[in-house]
């Protein structure tokens, strides 16, 4: 009999043993394991769309010129086929966009024009047609309107061009006439984009220039297809 109790009591020892190391283990074990978050400390970081970052573009566009309106000198056109004018690089506008928020865009970009004429209002014939070339800087800021979220946008844009322009021409005559000119002109304008990727944008736009060019004597606007790369 008192071999069955010393040896209950035994078994009760060691199970009580074993109890406690197993429960101080899973304590210790406990300690060390980060716990899972309560549905109320979730947090989704979402950005605002009026938060200011920076997301630079190289920009490439075909710019095709057009002269219009009541000048005498409206008859300009461009010389060479689109294959022509871009191997002689005429008639293209490279720089940079910036955009700097959601709806708002910055471009920064430096424009080539040039275009030909048989025949000048005012001067009569011409021994050889007239020739008219401009540069300029454009500085514009670009208000965003998405349509597809991420994929497709439309824009207005507002902005102010640097303008150096310069004809030549020779009359029947044989003399030669050069003339330049230098403008500050405001333009307005609007286009559409199609966002391929983050990196990949095509952009459609046309930009119209404010009053006659003084050598001109015309209005001057331009329509341009290009393409955005993200860097």
């Amino acid at each position: 009999m008192k071999s069955i109790i010393f040896f209950g009591f035994l078994i009760s020892a060691l199970f009580n043993q074993a109890f406690a190391q197993a429960f101080d283990y899973e304590n210790r074990v406990a300690s060390y394991q980060v716990p899972l978050p309560s549905i109320h400390t979730i947090q989704i970081n979402k950005t605002p769309e009026n938060t200011f970052y920076f997301k630079p573009f190289l920009s490439l566009e075909y710019s095709a010129p057009s002269i219009s309106g009541g000048g005498s000198n409206v008859d300009f056109k461009t010389s060479h086929r689109l294959s022509g004018q871009v191997r002689e690089f005429q008639n293209l506008a490279v720089g940079g966009h910036f955009r700097v928020q959601k709806y708002l865009g910055l471009n920064l970009n430096w424009q080539q024009t040039e275009m030909d004429n048989t025949s000048l209002y005012g001067i009569g014939g011409l021994a050889r047609q007239a020739n008219f070339k401009m540069s300029h800087y454009n500085l514009s800021a670009l208000i965003f309107a998405p349509v597809v979220e991420n994929t497709f946008e439309i824009f207005a844009e507002l902005g102010v061009a640097d303008m150096n322009s310069k004809i030549d021409y020779v009359k029947a005559n044989g003399d030669f006439v050069s003339a330049k000119s230098h403008e500050t002109k405001p333009l307005i304008g609007g286009g559409a984009q199609i966002n391929f990727n983050q990196t990949s944008t095509i952009r459609i736009s046309f930009q119209k220039y404010s009053g006659n060019l003084a050598l001109m004597h015309s209005n001057y606007s331009t329509f341009r297809i290009g393409y955005l790369r993200a860097f």
